[in-house]
């Protein structure tokens, strides 16, 4: 019996020892990937790769650097902005929230740019102070100052993310997905024609009309890069809806359309939140204000209706201008969802603000 128990006791050792391995080979084999991914003209869609990106890119000064979530990264087009003489980089980081934007700002101060534009929705004023999924040292201090409980909550999902594969298990999933539908044909040619019969425009029939001329459907980057007018290096479907790319220069694009529905819901924002509004002032503390010039754009939304007193919120960031877009009209076609605009409507956004900021 004796025996027995050893042999079982030596056997759960064993597999311990075997999974602790394979953690550890699954982390180093992704610390090497992420090195490998991010370079001049790639990058993970992660903030830390994304931070990596932009050092290899920051060799001069730009004029703006935008930094933000999801709506910065799909809704900022580099070449736009360029076309209207500003050199920007598109710090925008899709998944995150303020909470993540501690990270980039040594990078920033570093770069020194003109102008730091921090992209948000009002509503970020009023909402509870969230946990960063993936915080670095510098966002746990953050959280101390603020609230002690958030802080130590913060410290242990730092801890936790020492383990890799948790940080790129979305990433991972997608890759997957993407490498399986490389082998469905249907669907890829399927994909395509959709694209072309859902999205209208003079440049996709443009486009319809070199595939029909070569009688082969064209290589899906070089597709996409004429579509959306950057250097498309990534490309994955999240649904039938939706495809989301990265451009070599830093920038995200969408392309689809899944608007669910289109009726207004209207939200009254009356007590600002504290602990959010503590930590968005020592992110601007943070900047180099006396070199970076400090802009704060409320960003667009389809659906929601904002009620609120906008003074309440300037008076909490003095000396921080604000151009306030909760209530921009964009019409329905250039909307991808509910929440951000396709990739014609990024080109309408970006040359909005181009014409805004060259009367600022």
């Amino acid at each position: 019996m004796n025996s027995y128990i050893l042999i079982f006791r030596k056997k759960i050792i064993f597999s311990f020892f075997l999974i602790l391995c394979s953690l550890m080979t699954i982390d180093i084999g992704l610390y090497f990937y992420k090195n490998i991914k991010t370079t001049k003209t790639t990058f993970i869609n992660e903030k830390f790769s994304k931070v990596n990106h932009f050092n290899l890119n920051s060799n001069e000064a730009k004029d703006i650097i935008f930094i933000g979530s999801s709506k910065t990264f799909y809704q900022i087009s580099t070449n736009v902005f360029k076309k209207n003489n500003f050199d920007i980089y598109n710090f925008g980081i899709s998944g995150i929230h303020f909470e993540d934007l501690p990270t980039l700002i040594p990078s920033i101060n570093a770069a020194k740019p003109k102008e730091v534009i921090i992209s948000l929705s009002v509503n970020e004023f009023y909402n509870k102070l969230r946990l960063s999924r993936y915080p670095s040292l510098n966002e746990v201090e953050y959280y101390y100052d603020i609230d002690k409980t958030k802080f130590l909550k913060a410290l242990k999902q730092w801890i936790v993310n020492i383990h890799l594969f948790l940080q790129y298990s979305e990433n991972i999933f997608y890759r997957v997905k993407s490498i399986y539908e490389i082998f469905d044909v249907t669907k890829k040619f399927n994909k395509q024609a959709n694209d072309l019969n859902s999205l209208v425009t003079n440049d996709l029939n443009r486009l319809s009309t070199e595939i029909l001329n070569n009688k082969t459907f064209i290589d899906e980057p070089i597709y996409y890069s004429k579509l959306v007018n950057c250097e498309v290096f990534d490309i994955r479907r999240i649904d039938e809806y939706q495809t989301t790319l990265k451009c070599a220069n830093g920038d995200g694009v969408l392309v689809g359309a899944r608007i669910k529905n289109n009726n207004k819901i209207t939200k009254e924002l009356t007590k600002l939140n504290q602990q959010s509004v503590k930590y968005l002032q020592k992110l601007i503390s943070n900047i180099d204000k006396e070199k970076i010039k400090v802009l704060i754009i409320l960003e667009p939304s389809l659906n929601n209706t904002f009620i609120y007193d906008i003074n309440d919120v300037k008076k909490e960031f003095i000396g921080i201008k604000f151009i306030d877009l909760t209530s921009l009209k964009i019409q329905d076609k250039f909307w991808l969802d509910n929440f951000h605009l396709n990739y014609k409507g990024r080109e309408h956004y970006s040359q909005y603000l181009s014409d805004l900021l060259k009367l600022q």
